[in-house]
């Protein structure tokens, strides 16, 4: 696994002309002293940089960077894997890698139709506690897509892959079936959203980190975020910490699972989803898209 930081070093367009030109000769420099001076263009006043964190050329740039932060900014460090680290990975989360889909967060219904909402929720902080009903969507902003995300974070999949995950009788999941929110129409697609029916324990806490916990004194129900608030030195930066699990846990593990905590605002908060390796290799094979997952840490 890699740590990659990611920077974006320029200069501000509004400065007076010689404060300007003044930036774009430390920007050069900058650019020379990391290896990358051919990247320099006079006319480009801002660069979007990749650099792996346990480098001799990070540390430095950092420096100038918190002695003169308008000269740019780091805004993430992203953990990567390779393909052999994901591969031995027993437990991964997983999810799509698009939220293209509206549903029941807007309202489809035309004026005096009856809507029900898709969940009970909670009547103090709104937080979904059951869903009631089949999903409505706009079907058509699946598009060609395999898997996509609803904007109330529901997972919808294609006919295809629906069909591929009951045919190969994968554990912890049900497929409900995906309504369309006017008439039908020619070339309708058949969707299915994917529901998780299996709970996993708490995570291991620590090693795993999270931060912005929020507690409604109603239901009960508690939000989070991973822990994402790091400095460096001055600079701030988001960097999502990894997930652990007692390895113990995989005794209970079903090939697609929730977490017991849920992330995100109350209102919103929804768990992660892990699944097997299993699954991850099925989905290779057979080269669907718009997914990702990354490794879970098991400890003793």
């Amino acid at each position: 696994m890699k740590r990659i930081a990611l920077i974006t070093l320029g200069w501000s367009l509004a400065k007076p002309t010689k404060e300007v030109e003044q930036d774009k000769a430390q920007i050069a420099e900058l650019l020379r002293r990391i290896g990358m001076e051919d990247r320099f263009n006079p006319d480009t006043h801002y660069y979007d940089i990749e650099l792996e964190v346990d480098t001799e050329t990070l540390t430095p740039l950092m420096s100038v960077l918190e002695t003169k932060p308008s000269l740019g900014y780091l805004s993430r460090v992203d953990r990567r894997y390779t393909r052999q680290e994901t591969e031995l990975a027993e437990l991964l989360i997983w999810g799509p890698t698009n939220q293209a889909i509206e549903d029941d967060y807007y309202d489809f219904f035309a004026e005096g139709d009856e809507h029900k909402d898709l969940y009970r929720r909670c009547s103090a902080c709104g937080t979904p506690l059951q869903q009631v009903r089949d999903i409505v969507i706009n079907k058509a902003r699946m598009g060609k897509r395999d898997i996509s995300l609803t904007y109330s974070y529901e997972v919808i999949l294609s006919e295809q892959v629906g069909r591929l995950l009951q045919e190969q009788d994968l554990s912890g999941l049900e497929l409900r079936p995906v309504q369309h929110y006017r008439k039908p129409y020619p070339g309708e697609p058949t969707l299915y959203q994917l529901a998780v029916t299996n709970v996993l324990p708490p995570m291991a806490a620590p090693p795993t980190g999270f931060e912005q916990l929020h507690e409604c004194a109603v239901c009960g129900r508690i939000s989070r975020f991973l822990k994402h608030t790091h400095w460096w030195g001055k600079i701030q930066y988001r960097e999502d910490t990894a997930v652990y699990y007692p390895r113990r846990m995989l005794e209970v593990v079903k090939d697609f699972n929730h977490t017991a905590e849920h992330f995100g605002e109350l209102r919103v908060a929804h768990p992660y989803v892990i699944i097997t390796q299993r699954v991850y290799r099925l989905l290779r094979e057979h080269k669907v898209k718009n997914w990702a997952a990354v490794p879970v840490y098991l400890v003793d």
